[in-house]
């Protein structure tokens, strides 16, 4: 018996042919009869039929001399005409166990030929569409349908290898195609030789990418391989696996290409990107790669997981301390908002859209700076027990505070108390409308907010004080009491000297806020009123006294 007809033989016996069953089946067990002579010279003319049936059809559709291009496609020319062929495989291979020996060698000769031609079919029809095949499109159901029934004619035939291989070999070149035009290319090898422009490049050519490669490309492989091999668990991991292996842990491994190459600018918002864009598709990913053979891409995702919490940890405890050791010097005499202010909020505004991914982060990898905040500070954190919640909180008002704290210190360099509180004023209304108008709000809480904002009236009282208070000290407290005309000229010269100085100081003076900028107006002309009092009872000295809406623009906000 030749190799074919020893591996269709074991699939052959475990079968009763329904040709030959329903007829011989009433049969006694008892005896050898002349009853049984008939049922099988009966069956032996259906399997002559079936034989001869085969014979027609498969011997039609030989490929036996036939150069590949000259081969046409049968499912193209009648898609009737291609599942009349694999049924009438079937029923050859149903019946070969039955045949004598002469017939079994003709009728595997016939079942090469067919599998020669089914391998043809079966090539060409997953050859026609260099791209996912989508099992649910009304445009590739007539494809898929056809895949299934050759490969389980096939499979069932025992050409499961031969199957297997055409399937697993075209689709891996469709997948690493696809793989290639989405962006995502190997990179290892180069990575050392790459500017940081290329390597951001690439970065965001794999953040546009990720979600599309494992929705479209490698779930529609999934689909697409459970779909055509229902009839083996086993050949629909196997053919899976070979399509979609390379493709998969290139994907998952560019994280930890990236990191480990120490080539990356340390953007903490394109490795919190990456991290979101896996642990997003994380049921996903066990969910199309839950073979046993694909537990190494399992493990490759995670392994890049595991890089960038890592990395984002330390990127986020690294910008603790450059807040916490800023030594620049460039305050301005404007009192305006510092540039370590602006970066810093800015920076932590966007982390705030990031708070859920932060809190898997730091639930994986605790930030050292757990607990280190004052007692004071860490009071006012919401859900300080320790959660992940409680820790994303905690980090955020911990980098505030040391902000806090280094503007307190660069504020002590304004040659002018009341700029130093202005400045200050500025600085921490500026930070709570950050918190306010950001996601900083739902992590810090309205307790919070409130008590920097009574901190910041606090600036602005001072300021009012320390700017303007020399200029209403020279205003007698009864503006209409009786004075001598010497009296009232010193007062006026008092006044006058005292408002030219706070003018000077103050004109300046920038202020980003409109609020505040309404408020230190109002303060400029709250002695306005007492002044024109003054004014109208005391106005005759000539040369002396000054109309109160003459004078000059006590404040100019806008510099």
């Amino acid at each position: 018996m030749t190799r074919h007809g020893k591996k269709l033989f074991g699939l052959c016996s475990k079968m009763l042919s329904p040709l030959v069953s329903p007829i011989c089946s009433n049969s006694s067990s008892s005896s050898e009869d002349a009853s049984v002579i008939p049922c099988q010279r009966f069956s032996e003319s259906m399997i002559d039929r079936s034989l001869q049936s085969a014979a027609e059809i498969i011997t039609k559709w030989s490929i036996e001399s036939l150069a590949y291009a000259e081969v046409a496609s049968m499912f193209n020319q009648s898609k009737e005409e291609g599942l009349r062929f694999i049924r009438c495989v079937n029923e050859l291979q149903k019946v070969m166990y039955l045949l004598a020996s002469e017939k079994l060698e003709y009728s595997q000769s016939l079942m090469q030929i067919a599998m020669k031609r089914l391998q043809v079919e079966f090539y060409r029809i997953l050859s026609v569409k260099r791209e996912p095949l989508d099992v649910e499109s009304s445009l590739d159901r007539v494809l898929v349908a056809d895949l299934r029934a050759i490969a389980e004619c096939m499979i069932s035939s025992g050409y499961t290898k031969e199957c297997a291989e055409i399937y697993g070999n075209v689709r891996k070149s469709v997948v690493d195609e696809a793989i290639y035009r989405l962006g995502i290319v190997k990179i290892s090898s180069q990575i050392r030789k790459m500017d940081s422009e290329a390597v951001d490049f690439r970065i965001k050519k794999w953040l546009e990418s990720v979600n599309a490669a494992i929705t479209t490309i490698f779930n529609a492989e999934r689909e697409l391989c459970d779909f055509v091999f229902a009839i083996s668990e086993s050949v629909s991991e196997s053919c899976f696996t070979k399509a979609c292996k390379d493709g998969a842990m290139l994907l998952f491994a560019f994280p930890e290409v990236i990191l480990k190459s120490k080539k990356s600018q340390k953007n903490v918002f394109y490795l919190l990107d990456m991290f979101t864009a896996i642990i997003e598709n994380w049921q996903r990913i066990e969910s199309i790669f839950s073979f046993e053979s694909t537990e190494v891409i399992r493990s490759q995702a995670i392994a890049s997981l595991s890089v960038l919490t890592g990395s984002i940890s330390t990127m986020l405890s690294d910008y603790e301390s450059f807040v916490q050791n800023d030594s620049s010097n460039s305050l301005s005499v404007d009192g305006g908002i510092h540039t370590l202010a602006l970066q810093s909020m800015d920076c932590l505004s966007h982390l705030a859209e990031y708070r859920e991914i932060l809190n898997i982060i730091f639930s994986w990898w605790p930030p050292p700076w757990k607990s280190s905040l004052p007692a004071d500070s860490c009071s006012n954190t919401p859900d300080s027990d320790g959660s992940p919640v409680s820790l994303v909180s905690s980090y955020m008002e911990r980098i505030i505070f040391i902000l806090l704290c280094k503007l307190d210190s660069k504020a002590r360099q304004c040659d002018d108390i009341s700029l130093s509180y202005l400045f200050l004023a500025n600085n921490i209304r500026f930070i709570v409308w950050q918190v306010q108008s950001s996601k900083l709000h739902h992590l810090l809480g309205d307790e919070w907010i409130a008590k920097h904002k009574a901190k910041g009236k606090q600036y602005i009282d001072n300021y009012e004080r320390l700017a303007w208070g020399k200029v209403i000290s020279t205003l007698p407290e009864n503006p209409m009491a009786a004075l001598t005309t010497a009296e009232v000229a010193e007062v006026y010269d008092n006044f006058s000297s005292s408002f030219k100085e706070a003018y000077q100081k103050q004109r300046s003076s920038i202020i980003p806020d409109p609020k505040l900028r309404f408020e230190i107006l109002a303060i400029a002309k709250s002695w306005l009123p007492m002044y024109r009092e003054f004014y109208h009872a005391h106005r005759f000295p000539v040369g002396q006294e000054t109309e109160p809406n003459s004078l000059p623009n006590k404040h100019n906000p806008d510099g």
